[in-house]
């Protein structure tokens, strides 16, 4: 007889569902997924084809490819041929760059760093290309012959011949410092962008971005005395703003606000009527009757205005029909703050950008004079605002540095309230003043003569 198999049959237990699905996660998770490896650093050299200021981007040439479009991080490091820090502004067409970074897809590259190999020929002044435009004038203009404004001797020793006025916008608070810095006073108010005094300098207009917003603030009393704008909504009509900048009380009464996402600047009347207008409604843009983006509107002695426009990187003198009288294009500035008119009638503006600068050029375009730190521990970190102090002096607010300096012709700073990139709230701190006014104070003769060193030529 054939010997009997005997097989042995092991029945598992049936499993519950919640066990069945403990089983399953466990089998999946015991095979090993690799990790996907991040991508490879990489390194281009080509030529800069064109710059593109708004996205921070360059177009390179055909050496780059498959890489069309070059992004900088936002701490992208800039170096320039010498070796030096240098802005996104110092970049031309035609530079030779070697960029390192990572690729974001088949054709987009973000650059961490950037060194330019070898710069094209630069302007005999070492400035940026700027271009020159000008709508003639049918009535004789009397113009000062661009050049560097005089200095007053007292600059060093008297850097700040008055009061200043400062927004201080990350702490809440708009206060006036001596030049002493002693604080005269302090008001609350929310997030203030800029601060004017009114014509009497009993009060000051204030303008508020974030709440869409302008308000009047009397000194003694903090109380407000007039506000235009519903706080909190934009809207494009004669009762509302969007994003106002550089709000002014003019002689009359009235107030002018530049309304930079309407596109627009209007003059509004003591009882909140929109009386005057230059631009359309939002409609931006830069053909005639139009405007992109104004960030600044700077009543001018013969009555005309200084607009800046950031959108179309542009600095005008208009009357309030629109008529351009002349203007000057800022194609290498990728945000041009609210420019002035100095004493030698040349415009002075911050470029507000990392590392930043501030710049006095005249209308043909030609850069006169410029402060630019270009060692890292000094950069401007995005100044907004700038003036010509009587003294000959600058003073700027020099936003994300949470401090305010004043500068002189040699390019040292003679004065600064607040402390190098440190926040604070106590006496001799600040927290991203975005704007600031100068009020003078009687000086004797005397007292200049008593502290002016001996003369010395302006660089």
């Amino acid at each position: 007889m054939n010997a009997e198999r005997k097989i042995k049959i092991r029945v598992r237990p049936r499993l519950s569902a919640s066990q069945l699905v403990l089983f399953l996660l466990v089998a999946c998770t015991s095979v090993a997924t690799p990790m996907p490896s991040p991508t490879p650093p990489l390194a281009i050299q080509a030529g800069i084809a064109a710059i593109l200021f708004d996205e921070r981007a360059l177009i390179l040439d055909q050496r780059a490819e498959p890489f069309q479009k070059i992004t900088l991080s936002e701490g992208a490091e800039i170096i320039g041929a010498d070796q030096q820090p240098i802005s996104l502004l110092d970049l031309k067409d035609g530079d030779l760059v070697r960029i390192e970074g990572r690729a974001t897809n088949r054709e987009t590259f973000l650059a961490q760093r950037l060194v330019v190999l070898r710069a094209v020929a630069a302007l005999p002044t070492r400035a940026p290309t700027l271009l020159f435009t000008a709508t003639p004038s049918a009535t004789p203009r009397v113009t000062s012959t661009p050049s560097i404004t005089p200095l007053v001797p007292a600059g060093d020793r008297l850097p700040l011949p008055g009061t200043l006025i400062i927004a201080d916008t990350g702490n809440n608070r708009v206060i006036e410092v001596t030049n002493d810095k002693r604080v005269i006073w302090e008001i609350a108010t929310d997030a203030p962008d800029d601060a004017t005094l009114a014509p009497t300098g009993n009060s000051i207009i204030t303008n508020h971005a974030r709440y869409n917003r302008v308000v009047e603030i009397e000194i003694a009393s903090r109380k407000m005395l007039w506000s235009f704008g519903e706080a909190g909504v934009a809207a494009p009509d004669d009762a509302h703003l969007n994003t106002p900048a550089s709000a002014r009380r003019l002689s009359d009464g009235s107030t002018i606000v530049a309304d930079t996402r309407n596109c627009r600047v209007v003059v509004i009347a003591p009882d909140k009527r929109v009386v005057a207008q230059i631009g359309k409604t939002a409609q931006c843009g830069g053909e005639p009757g139009l405007l992109d983006q104004p960030i600044g509107a700077t009543p001018l002695a013969n009555g005309r205005l200084l607009i800046t426009e950031a959108g179309n990187r542009r600095v005008s003198e208009m009357d309030l029909q629109g008529k351009v009288y002349r203007s000057v294009a800022l194609p290498n500035l990728a945000y041009p703050s609210e420019a002035q008119i100095t004493r030698a009638g040349n415009v002075l503006l911050a470029a507000y950008e990392k590392p930043g600068r501030i710049i006095e050029l005249a209308w043909n375009g030609r850069v006169v004079w410029e402060f630019f730190p270009r060692a890292e521990n000094d950069w401007l970190d995005r100044p907004s605002h700038v003036i010509e102090l009587p003294n000959g002096n600058f003073a700027f607010s020099d936003d994300y540095n949470h401090r305010v300096v004043i500068v002189n012709r040699a390019g040292r700073i003679v004065w600064q309230y607040g402390a190098q990139a440190i926040t604070g709230k106590a006496q001799g701190y600040l927290n991203t003043p975005r704007g600031i006014d100068f009020r003078a104070v009687p000086i004797s003769a005397a007292t200049f003569t008593a502290l002016a060193p001996t003369a010395t030529r302006a660089p």
